[in-house]
């Protein structure tokens, strides 16, 4: 093993992954490190490298840089051991230690294992996050999730590749002939904390590997440590607070809450620190808030090195930030004024819903705050924060410098733009007054479409399956409709009909077009009402649904419908919208003085009315802004 006294070893040297089989070696990962991020073809990469490297003359396989520092670690027992501390070369060095493991387990002779036990790998350890299970990783958290997928790769890999011997290769290459070796680099161990960060800064600017949250993480833990004169406990406090806001952007429900994006679990937190640096909505830059962090960062060092060779970043010249500790205050108030606009009822709402129109976070706070400032003469009350987002949210349902009126609702049809996004107000607006929350994590792992409640008509389906799907969605309601007495005859009639064009398009579709319309034209009629709607384009007839529930009954009458939704919302499987349910289940129709709420299988002009009165009282009053605005400024 390297000697760990000696401090002066400071030059690349080859190292084999042989030679880091004897059981001592232990590498810790150090705090301002992310986890284990490998994805599955970086792994099947490094296996097809090294097998590559099998069949070839090549004397040796050189892997990239491993960059360590000397160091200490008490392992479970309290004893003290030495260790090396991991600057660089973590993702490599833990797919490799996976790549062993499979070996030791399943391709090792009786006589091989006399020598070789999974002892004998070198271990791998971190400073701020539990040891992961590298025999069983669960998908707990997103270490675990990587790590999982890396194992699950590498035994499909060898699965793959048994028959041509591949074990016997990848033996002797890593066990026995040194042949992989790693590019050795070791730090003096006299290093300070805060060097051995700005060793792996370097090492990894400009990788596609570190995402700019993780840099910027680096530079503040640099900062914590010159200010506490490499007080480590410091250091520690902000990566837990760090960890901490990570694990929150983790929750789906809070990123939901803030992005229209899927998200991956490692660059979430990038919004905050997008948030406190206006990054544009436009630019792409990924690494924009790094470099204005990177520029206050080197600013600050070069006031403490008394020379002013940096010129501090105008964004941070108008916050009136000067160090990377004023930085972190900005930080740290940025990310509690997100959760508690997550837990705060009104806040939840509506910023979700401006979120889901395209309007960032940062624009909803400047937006606001701007508001304040302009109506400084007397008190702000949740009143005008509720009518200053009522203004923002009508911003929605604007064209051309023209609002979509109250009046105006009334004639918005099927195609029109405005249609989703008063529906989407409807539902989440519904959801507020009721005190529940909208799931926006729900609703955004869908696609949605705007739906007919009483299907239009079913000549929109040409193609013979989704006719036969058409057919047996009303077949379904025949057979219980057949069955009560005021409808026994006809329907017990339309059910024989449908049954035999089931069964004769199931044999083939030639000679049954003319037939199919009849009965379809007959269908509609016995599942509409005789207290027609007059136009089934508008939006009193129009709701949310998923495209897969959508797809599953497209045009199927309304009883079948009605049958599903109720059935989806029982299982909970699905995101059923609450003005969507309650719509199938005539929760709006007036049950004191309407009959059609005794007809539970038909939709009538009554309902639909009822529909378009809730529609209004529930979102009128948002409408009603623009008018009251006017109204003021005329004044």
């Amino acid at each position: 093993m390297k000697d760990f006294q000696s401090n002066s070893n400071t030059d690349f040297c080859p190292i084999s992954v042989a030679d880091l089989l004897n059981g001592e070696y232990i590498f810790v990962i150090p705090s301002y490190q992310r986890g284990y991020r490998w994805e599955k073809k970086q792994v099947v990469d490094l296996l097809e490298d090294i097998y590559e490297f099998s069949k070839s003359n090549q004397e040796s396989y050189y892997l990239q840089p491993l960059v360590v520092k000397p160091c200490k670690w008490k392992d479970d027992n309290g004893n003290e051991r030495n260790a090396w501390e991991v600057l660089d070369g973590q993702q490599r060095l833990t797919t490799l230690r996976l790549i062993l493991l499979y070996m030791f387990k399943e391709g090792l002779m009786p006589y091989e294992k006399e020598t070789y036990t999974t002892q004998n790998i070198y271990d791998i350890v971190y400073t701020n996050r539990p040891k992961l299970n590298f025999d069983n990783p669960e998908s707990k958290n997103i270490d675990g999730y990587y790590l999982n997928t890396a194992k699950k790769t590498i035994e499909q890999w060898f699965k793959n590749h048994v028959s041509n011997g591949i074990m016997q290769s990848f033996k002797e290459c890593l066990m026995y002939n040194k042949l992989v070796k790693f590019i050795w680099y070791e730090v003096p161990k006299d290093k300070q904390t805060i060097e051995s960060i700005q060793v792996f800064n370097r090492l990894n600017k400009g990788k596609i590997s570190l995402t700019s949250s993780e840099l910027i993480k680096a530079l503040f833990i640099m900062d914590s440590n010159i200010i506490s004169e490499y007080d480590k406990t410091k250091a520690d406090e902000l990566v837990l607070d760090l960890n901490q806001m990570e694990r929150q952007f983790q929750n789906d429900k809070f990123w939901a809450f803030l992005s229209n994006d899927n998200g991956d679990y490692q660059t979430r937190i990038d919004v905050l620190f997008d948030f406190l640096t206006e990054k544009p909505k436009d630019n792409e830059d990924k690494d924009y808030a790094y470099r204005k962090f990177q520029n206050l960062y080197d600013y600050s060092r070069s006031k403490e090195l008394k020379n002013n060779s940096v010129t501090l970043d105008e964004l941070w010249s108008d916050k009136n930030i000067q160090s990377m500790q004023d930085a972190w205050k900005e930080v740290v108030w940025t990310y509690d004024r997100l959760v508690a606009w997550f837990e705060d009822n009104m806040y939840y709402h509506y910023v979700g819903f401006l979120v889901s129109m395209g309007n960032q976070p940062r624009e909803i706070y400047k937006y606001l705050s701007e508001l304040k400032a302009k109506d400084d003469s007397k008190e702000w009350t949740l009143n005008d924060t509720k009518k200053a987002f009522y203004k923002k949210m009508m911003d929605c349902f604007k064209e051309k410098d023209k609002y979509l009126t109250v009046e105006s609702i009334d004639g918005l049809e099927y195609g029109s733009d405005f249609i989703f996004r008063v529906l989407l107000l409807f539902n989440v607006e519904s959801c507020m007054k009721k005190g529940q929350r909208f799931d926006f994590y729900s609703f955004k792992k869908e696609q949605w479409d705007i739906e007919h409640i009483n299907s239009q008509n079913n000549a929109s389906l040409i193609e013979r399956d989704d006719r036969i799907r058409w057919l047996n969605n009303v077949k379904f309601i025949l057979e219980i409709e057949s069955k009560l007495t005021e409808r026994k005859n006809v329907a017990e009639k339309l059910l024989k009909e449908c049954t035999n064009l089931i069964e004769r398009y199931e044999k083939s579709d030639r000679g049954i077009e003319n037939d199919y319309k009849d009965f379809s034209q007959k269908a509609m009629e016995y599942f509409s009402s005789d207290n027609k709607l007059e136009n089934n384009d508008n939006i009193s007839n129009l709701t949310l649904l998923d495209y897969r529930t959508n797809r599953e009954y497209k045009d199927a009458p309304f009883p079948y419908k009605r049958y599903r939704i109720i059935e989806e919302d029982k299982e909970g499987k699905r995101f059923i919208p609450v003005g969507t349910r309650n719509v199938f289940l005539k929760y709006y129709t007036n049950s004191n003085i309407e009959s059609s709420f005794i007809d539970a299988l038909r939709w009538t002009k009554t309902d639909a009315e009822c529909y378009l009165e809730e529609i209004h009282k529930v979102v009128d009053t948002i409408f009603n802004i623009v008018n009251e605005n006017k109204a003021e400024n005329h004044e």
